[in-house]
């Protein structure tokens, strides 16, 4: 995915950068050297790239969102660090080419490659928050006390997995990212032709089995909290999941890839039954493809601010 976001504004950056290698994982932190000394307690946003893509491609973001951070008054009380890593499958965790691919390039088995490769990464995410602190601050002299997920594409759709699953995560950016799997992926099969779906029998079928299906329903955010559920239950779940926290969602309204109206019928329903319970702001950029564009990249870091300094002010008052 070729990045449609301003780069040059962090090309001469000397925000500090550490490879660690946690768990068999190489993770790159940034901006731990640049903590204050005052700044007891830290958040820590984990950035998560597109399919196809690497770590490479969310540095920008990441430099970006510590220059704004760096920049504001409340920057001496609360540091941020921001951690990045190949998702599974890609970069140097690349086993097969091919299970990156989608159906209409070959892989017969995409929905269930895809599924588990992002289902895995937000599973390292909960890895890493139990072992990143230990290794960028070893003395203890700070606190990682918050933690934020945000990603693009395949990187929104794994943060919508550790923002449903992952009780330390705290808040979330889904850019071009999307809570309901199968409503996705349904679309895809249409668009792909595949003979299953002309057959009325995709799921189920060994496009999309039976055992991802029950994979899915315990994980994905619509298969948790929406899918055959009744209203009470629904409204019990998004409190139970999702209560307290914070997410900003990016869509392209011309997005093909991941259309927005796969995600509505989630996104509505956190407005209306999780209302006063979660905190979600719905951008759809019209015209706008299956991209991540400035106007996307401005919004997050400004989410990312706007925590921050909220997390000052709430920790003030305790």
């Amino acid at each position: 995915m070729t990045a449609l976001f301003d780069t040059t504004c962090v090309s001469n950056s000397t925000i500090s950068k550490q490879k660690h290698y946690i768990a068999g994982i190489e993770v790159t932190i940034y901006g731990a050297s640049e903590v204050a000394q005052s700044a007891k307690s830290v958040v820590c946003l984990f950035l998560l790239h597109p399919r196809l893509e690497t770590l490479k491609y969310v540095e920008p973001i990441a430099l970006r969102c510590l220059q704004a951070h760096h920049a504001s008054p409340s920057q001496p009380e609360r540091g941020l660090i921001v951690a990045s890593f190949d998702q599974r499958n890609h970069g140097a965790r690349l086993v097969s080419t091919k299970a990156n691919e989608a159906w209409r390039s070959g892989n017969e088995l995409h929905a269930i490659d895809m599924f588990s490769i992002y289902q895995g990464t937000s599973n390292d995410v909960s890895l890493l928050i139990d072992h990143v602190p230990s290794y960028v601050f070893p003395d203890g002299d700070k606190t990682v006390d918050n933690w934020l997920c945000a990603g693009v594409s395949l990187g929104g759709h794994a943060t919508w997995l550790s923002l449903v699953n992952e009780p330390r995560v705290k808040g979330g950016v889904a850019i071009i990212g999307c809570p309901d799997f199968q409503s996705v992926m349904t679309h895809r099969a249409w668009k792909s032709k595949l003979k299953s779906y002309q057959e009325d029998r995709f799921l189920g079928s060994p496009d999309y089995p039976k055992t991802l299906d029950l994979a899915v329903r315990r994980t994905d955010p619509a298969g948790i909290i929406m899918r055959d559920r009744p209203q009470p239950e629904q409204s019990r779940l998004i409190k139970e999941r999702l209560g307290g926290k914070k997410i900003l969602v990016l869509s392209g309204g011309a997005d093909k890839l991941v259309p927005y109206d796969r995600s509505k019928p989630f996104l509505d329903l956190l407005k209306t039954e999780g209302q006063g319970i979660v905190d979600v702001k719905d951008i759809v950029y019209d015209g706008v493809g299956h991209d991540c564009t400035e106007e996307m990249i401005a919004e997050l870091v400004i989410f990312v601010t706007d925590f921050l300094a909220g997390s000052t002010e709430n920790k003030s008052k305790i």
